[in-house]
């Protein structure tokens, strides 16, 4: 071959230059030895993640905010009385007869008494005859609580053993149910993980549809299947390592198992549709493959570092449930890209075209062709915006500002008994609760007075003020804890999570007691919770969008490339926000997602939802900003470099965004509020922005910025000089007619 033809050859026939084939006698026996590694790195990281697994928590504490006053007081209380006035057992009992005797107990409550006394965690049992607390007596009279304080508890085991317990005596089936708080946190933890489990089995048959029908192949549909197992299966050989130096949320297994789902179908589908592209136009699978690194895995790089500190910034957080997701989610995101990264590319090396090669059908392209420069349907649409871009981003933002409204009124709950289903014992021992008792409160407050000097008068004053609360039913006499602590017990007339007793539970925070005065019990830590949210939420917004602006600007060498797309993100997150607040706290999706309407959203989920939202949008911002700089650089004019990077990411962007939003929207079929507005918030906002933002909102704003898209200060930031094209001759766009319809379209 001539000099002339060899360089000719190095030419795509997009006029982009390709790495020349490599001598290919090693790199298979490479490839396989890395699929080898790969394979051992997964089975270790089951393994051990799996065993590892048992340690991850479940407990009341991982929503706790360290140092904050509750918790303090709670230590004390726990340091005085040996009791953890967060823990707890309650059960109700259906009595054969209604109760007639206030000082007897009939015999199903006193074999429920009999059982709680044997626990060893428990340190006191609670009910109507020893306390006098006609309160614990149901309106009828047929039912009746029994309350056991419990001190230091390994909740899953303890609760475990106690559900056995009652099982075993015939005569409470059917006739007690077991609740209160140690209990609901197990029962959270295990429907969640019962309802991931069956939402992704429901979805994964849809999911293997689509992805053959995305691939176009069965054995390429199972490669990212492939890359989850090997994402998950490191993601849990890590967290056990995590879990040596800092305990994790049992909670962060629903994230991982979604988000290694997507972001694996994300990443894949990127690389294996640019090998399918680059082996149709050069012939050569290692050329094509040395391509396709330098290309979509360049993209999948940046994004994946970009999400995976996007997470990350969630341990910033010190409540244990919001960091274990950020840890989690950080890790699983780098597994993800690893995989597509170095071990993808190994099996393309191996089995090339086998794997990539397409189902024959009438109405399939061959895989060798690609379609004409500026015929394809996205480049069409991005044609058609750009004519009209004023009115076509306008009318964008508006659709977006009106989803995004909803959120002016959020108000915020947490989890608790109230959002689990009928079907635990938990979630009927509260809806019996709240439905067959009148006075009884379910999680009530506590008043703690740290007071050496404080004598029954003040104390009593307090007790009064308190009662005067707008919200609470009651206040009993403060009891004398030991040294200098007292302790009172308010009944709230309100669900413990909702607005009402939020309202009241910060106005006892805000009267003066004899000494140092807290309030603790369910309310005050969620309060607490939000404050600490609230205070360190500012920290984590300005990193993630730091961190966004800074892997953005490296990858496209653009000063308002960055700035756009963070804004834009910004609407994406606003208007996911406000389409929860529409269907879960305003309730109109209730009936279609069979749930009842909690009047406000779980604010760790939404903040969750903000770290996972941001980096997927800022994920296909850097998919389509990545081949749309590559046109550029290659020559094309801002117009029609805008057009043809679309063309060729917009379908892989949609079809990314349709999986992995059924991957992660699988998760509204939970029993669990908190974890479908996970699975609709997300699923949503990834459909949104690949669709109206990355098909309208893009193409439209940077038609109307023109070449200023691509400006960037100093000649050492700036990207390199195209190389020669060999392709036909591009229009340019002229400068001063940014608006008009001068946009250049194949013939």
């Amino acid at each position: 071959m001539t000099e002339h033809g060899t360089a000719t050859a190095l030419l795509t026939s997009s006029g982009r230059p390709s790495s020349a084939p490599a001598p290919t006698g090693g790199k298979p026996r490479r490839a396989r030895l890395v699929l080898w590694a790969a394979g051992v790195i997964a089975l270790v990281g089951l393994v051990g993640g799996g065993a590892a697994s048992s340690h991850l928590t479940s407990s009341l504490s991982d929503y706790d905010a360290p140092g904050s006053a509750v918790v303090l007081a709670q230590h004390q209380v726990q340091q005085a009385t040996g009791t953890n006035p967060e823990e707890g057992y309650e059960v109700v009992v259906r009595t054969a007869a209604p109760i007639a005797e206030p000082s007897a107990l009939p015999a199903r409550v006193a074999t429920v008494v009999a059982l709680l006394r044997a626990r060893p965690e428990v340190k006191s049992v609670l009910d109507y005859a020893n306390t006098g607390d006609p309160a614990m007596i149901s309106k009828g009279g047929d039912f009746t609580v029994v309350v056991a304080t419990v001190g230091a508890v390994q909740e899953k085991q303890a609760v475990t053993a106690l559900e056995r317990a009652i099982a075993a005596q015939p005569s409470l089936k059917g006739n007690s149910w077991l609740g209160g708080p140690t209990v609901a946190d197990v029962q959270l933890a295990a429907v969640s993980s019962q309802d991931l489990g069956h939402a992704e089995l429901y979805a994964l048959p849809f999911l293997v549809l689509l992805l053959f029908f995305v691939f176009r192949g069965l054995r390429a549909a199972a490669v990212p299947l492939l890359g989850a197992v090997f994402a998950i299966a490191v993601t849990l050989g890590v967290m056990g390592l995590v879990m040596l130096v800092v305990p994790l949320s049992v909670f962060a297994l629903n994230l991982v198992i979604a988000l290694g789902l997507g972001l694996s179908v994300d990443f894949s589908l990127l690389v294996v549709s640019r090998f399918r592209e680059e082996l149709g136009r050069q012939g050569s699978v290692q050329a094509a493959l040395a391509t396709a690194r330098q290309t979509a895995g360049h993209t999948v790089l940046f994004s994946s570092v970009t999400i995976a500190a996007a997470m990350a910034t969630l341990a910033i957080f010190p409540e244990r449930f919001v960091y274990s997701m950020g840890i989690a989610g950080a890790i699983v995101v780098l597994a993800a890209g690893a995989f597509a990264l170095f071990v993808l590319p190994s099996l393309l090396a191996v089995f090339g075209p086998r794997v990539t090669a397409p189902a024959r059908s009438r109405r399939s392209r061959p895989a060798t062709t690609s379609a004409p420069e500026g015929s394809g349907r996205w480049y069409r649409i991005a044609a058609l915006v750009m004519r009209r871009p004023l009115a076509w981003a306008a009318t964008a933002v508006l659709v977006l500002v009106v989803l995004a409204a909803p959120f002016l009124h959020v108000s915020f709950t947490g989890a608790d008994a109230s959002t689990l289903p009928t079907s635990s014992s938990a979630g009927a021992a509260y809806e019996l609760v709240q439905t067959k008792f009148a006075a009884f409160s379910e999680a009530p407050a506590s008043l703690v007075v740290d007071a050496a000097t404080a004598t029954r008068q003040r104390l009593q004053a307090y007790a009064d003020a308190a009662a005067a609360v707008p919200g609470v039913k009651a206040v009993s006499s403060f009891q004398h804890l030991g040294g200098p602590l007292w302790e009172s017990n308010v009944a709230l007339s309100s669900a413990p999570l909702s607005p009402a007793a939020q309202r009241s539970v910060e106005a006892l925070e805000s009267l003066q007691g004899p000494g140092r005065d807290a309030v603790i019990g369910q309310t005050s830590s969620f309060l607490s919770l939000e404050n600490s949210l609230k205070s360190h939420l500012p920290t984590v917004l300005g990193l993630i969008v730091l961190i966004a602006l800074v892997m953005l600007f490296a990858m496209t060498r653009s000063v308002l490339l960055p700035v756009m797309a963070v804004v834009m993100n910004i609407f994406t997150i606003g208007a996911a926000f406000g389409l929860l607040v529409w269907a879960f706290q305003w309730g109109h999706l209730r009936q279609l997602l069979g749930f009842s309407a909690p009047g406000a959203l779980q604010s760790t989920s939404l903040i969750i939802i903000l770290a996972v939202v941001f980096g997927l949008s800022t994920d296909y911002g850097v998919f389509l900003l990545g081949r749309m700089k590559e046109e550029h650089d290659a020559g094309a004019a801002p117009g029609d470099a805008v057009a043809r990077g679309l063309d060729r990411t917009g379908g892989i962007v949609s079809a990314a965004a349709v999986c992995l939003a059924l991957a992660i929207g699988a998760l509204v079929l939970s029993h669990l509020v908190f974890v479908k507005e996970l699975g609709l918030g997300v699923a949503f906002a990834v459909v949104l922005d690949a669709t109206i933002v990355r098909a309208v909102l893009v193409p439209a704003l940077m038609r109307l910025l023109g070449r200023a898209c691509w400006w960037s200060p100093g000649s050492v930031w700036r990207a390199p000089r195209p190389v020669p094209v060999l392709a036909r001759p591009m229009q340019p766009l002229v400068p001063g007619a940014l608006l008009s319809d001068d946009l250049p379209v194949a013939k």
